[in-house]
């Protein structure tokens, strides 16, 4: 067998490859939430109910994520990112041939534990397999073609969106179609790190309780305000522009796109940036975007507004994850990263309900008004904390030893 190397373009290509699992339960279905509503149009609430579809994959995770995490450090990266990629496909595509809201919801539930486990796997991964420098180009390119893929995902499944809602299930199939390579080039990280990590025992006092907590509550209000979009902007573009699906798809599209762009800057820029300075910049441009959304005359006003919150978003996704790596030690790296994504679960699986309850009290425009002064706090309380301090010093210290 040939010697491993991590800084192969094959490792390096399956890791960002079965990244973009963590957008699938989303930008697959979106445009299609609209078709699936009038097709349960008898069921009680059905608009709660529907929505959820979208979204009950983070209710998995709420309950299961940090059994993740710990099932990663001791189970390995490896195993469980190839048992849960084949998870995620199969239970995805049930809902192709479903007539019961119910059993959708269900699978949703399985599908949701599976991405978690995948994304949690893949990113340990790379934080196990590179140097800070290195994790943070990485984790930014990550997110990059993360947004891709969520491009074209999004555009594909508005197109078949149209034909039936059925349809964009399919898509869950993709990730089958990487377990193979997984299987062939990754490997666990070296042994004396794995059995170390295997067998500590967890304590309290190895976890940076104060920074942790900021980091996740960071991704949780993320994630809450990001979800905003895919889960009303569909009913708003419908209700108020005559909007096609495709057409949904392609204005998420378009912040997905920015997000992409964004993304792709984030090594760079954390060269130059601490973590604090990088959550200021992010939520003033959402902050932007969200109010453009907001007042907007047309839909090209609305893509415009989008694509400004991108830019942010595509700040945020890469900034979180690397700053609980640099934070945490290797041996405990799993549960950390599992905890910011029960986070990022959260904050998924509330949207829709906080937001539904907000749209028919304010309407979308209002709701998107409201979302845009919260970011705005959030970005004048980072400016104003980096002005003071952007991270304690055991943090940096333990960024450049890691």
């Amino acid at each position: 067998m040939s010697e491993f190397n991590s800084n192969a373009l094959k490792v390096k290509a399956v890791l960002l490859g079965a990244s973009p699992i963590v957008i699938l339960p989303s930008s697959a279905i979106s445009p299609a939430l609209p078709a699936i509503q009038d097709y349960f149009a008898e069921v009680n609430n059905s608009e709660y109910w529907v929505r959820l579809v979208l979204t009950m994959p983070a209710l998995s995770i709420i309950i299961g994520g940090l059994l993740v995490g710990q099932m990663i450090d001791r189970v390995g990266r490896k195993t469980l990112l190839v048992t849960s990629m084949i998870m995620a496909s199969l239970s995805g595509v049930m809902g192709y041939g479903l007539d019961s809201l119910t059993l959708l919801l269900l699978t949703r539930v399985v599908l949701g534990f599976a991405v978690a486990a995948a994304i949690t796997s893949v990113t340990t991964l790379i934080a196990d397999y590179y140097e800070p420098k290195t994790r943070s180009t990485l984790m930014g390119l990550q997110s990059t073609v993360i947004a891709t893929v969520g491009v074209v995902v999004l555009s594909l499944s508005g197109v078949l969106a149209d034909m039936s809602w059925r349809t964009p299930f399919l898509i869950y199939l993709l990730p089958l179609s990487l377990v193979p390579f997984m299987m062939l080039w990754l490997r666990e990280p070296i042994e004396d790190v794995v059995e170390t990590e295997q067998k500590a025992t967890f304590s309290w006092s190895e976890l940076p309780l104060l920074t942790i907590s900021i980091i996740y509550g960071v991704e949780l209000l993320h994630m809450f305000l990001f979800y905003l979009t895919p889960v009303q902007l569909p009913f708003y573009l419908r209700s108020s522009f005559d909007a096609s699906a495709s057409l949904s798809g392609v204005a998420i599209a378009t912040m997905t796109f920015c997000q992409a762009g964004s993304s792709l800057g984030y090594g760079w820029l954390k060269a130059r940036l601490t973590f604090v300075n990088i959550l200021a910049i992010a939520f003033t441009f959402g902050s932007i975007g969200h109010i453009i959304v907001a007042v907007a005359p047309s839909v090209k006003f609305i893509v415009l507004g989008l694509a400004v919150s991108g830019l942010g978003f595509g700040l945020l996704f890469p900034n979180c994850k690397v700053w609980v790596t640099q934070t945490v030690t290797p041996k405990i790296r799993g549960r950390a990263l599992g905890g910011l994504t029960t986070a990022f679960y959260i904050g998924e699986f509330l949207s829709p309900f906080a937001s539904q309850t907000a749209v028919k009290w304010v309407g979308a425009g209002g709701t998107y008004a409201l979302a845009s002064a919260i970011l705005g706090v959030v970005a004048v309380l980072a400016l104003a904390s980096s002005t003071k301090t952007a991270l304690t010093p055991s943090t940096e210290s333990f960024s450049r030893n890691s």
